[in-house]
């Protein structure tokens, strides 16, 4: 059993990795890792449940790569059973054409990118070879109908894709909560571009205009020194420790997911299992799971002021009504 991941750093899609590899530890399954990781978010958990292996340059470097590719397709095909699985790694994709007919691939996916030269689309010449594509998100099934559509592949291919739903576990009471004092708002993401971490900043100087008694609290791979940020934000940094994270969840009374795109949005649902309520972007199936009774929906837009006045409206709604 082979795992090909893009990075182990900090993100969900990452902690779903990390938690499939936990599912087939029994199987003492490898792992390469074929991306760049800006931190060591899950590598310790990796290697615990897995031979996980840091491909590095060797997966972008033409020579290394075009020599370990022949390596790892004849070791791969020289087993009895062999089954490949990867997710977001332009690497196994490179591989499949050297794969025998006797190795299983399958292909996880867990979004579309936004510029149309994603590995949804160089993945199009592999769609008769790769066995079973797992999609974390239903709007995914539409997608990748309407992508073989426009590109002339058989609709047949499309009952390879199966639909399998993300999941937190679900293992403590909740916590109690205090609406007396100053409300904190958190926010968990990756720096990366369509998480639109500037609409949270923006949302915290909007909060602070008003004088609201908010704290805003960020968790990622941000920089407190680069960041330009007001006086009601703490920048947390990076927090590998999941116990960490959760003390925050606990003392937390509403999380933003500001993201452009999602599939399903992990982080919500690790807040809301701790009785934080999400104030999100209607993105992805996140329709499916919040609703009025259960947490606020703000309209997407890429207006970004009158996005973060969206969010700045719902949060001093909370502030009036505790």
């Amino acid at each position: 059993l082979y795992f090909f991941s893009y990075p182990w750093t900090f993100g969900g899609g990452e902690r779903v990795f990390a938690d499939m590899l936990n599912a087939f530890k029994d199987k003492s399954p490898i792992c390469f890792v074929t991306g760049i990781s800006v931190t060591d978010g899950f590598k310790d958990e990796f290697k615990r449940a897995s031979e996980a292996i840091n491909l590095d340059r060797w997966a972008k470097k033409k020579i290394l790569k075009r020599f370990l590719l022949k390596k790892m397709a004849h070791a791969i095909n020289a087993q009895e059973a062999p089954t490949i699985v990867g997710w977001s790694s332009e690497f196994m994709y490179e591989l499949i054409p050297m794969m025998a007919q006797h190795v299983t691939v399958i292909d996880i996916t867990h979004n579309f990118t936004d510029n149309g030269k994603g590995l949804e689309f160089k993945t199009l010449t592999h769609v008769p070879r790769i066995d079973r594509r797992i999609v974390v998100s239903k709007g995914l099934l539409q997608q990748f109908s309407e992508l073989y559509e426009v590109n002339n592949i058989n609709s047949k291919y499309l009952e390879r894709i199966s639909f399998i739903r993300n999941k937190i576990p679900f293992d403590h009471s909740l916590p109690e909560k205090h609406y007396q004092a100053d409300l904190q708002v958190v926010f968990v993401a990756r720096n990366s571009p369509e998480k639109r971490s500037h609409i949270f900043i923006r949302v915290a100087e909007m909060c602070k205009d008003l004088n609201l008694p908010v704290i805003f609290k960020m968790i990622g791979d941000y920089d407190s020194k680069e960041l330009k940020a007001p006086k009601n934000v703490e920048i947390l940094g990076v927090m590998n420790n999941k116990h960490a994270i959760n003390k925050h969840y606990e003392n937390s009374h509403m999380l933003l997911l500001t993201s452009e795109r999602e599939s399903w949005g992990l982080v919500v649902f690790e807040a809301m299992n701790f009785g934080v309520v999400p104030i999100c972007t209607n993105v992805g199936d996140l329709n499916h799971y919040i609703g009025n009774e259960n947490g606020v929906l703000i309209q997407n837009t890429t207006d970004n002021e009158q996005l973060a006045e969206r969010f700045t409206i719902e949060i001093k709604r909370f502030c009036e009504d505790r």
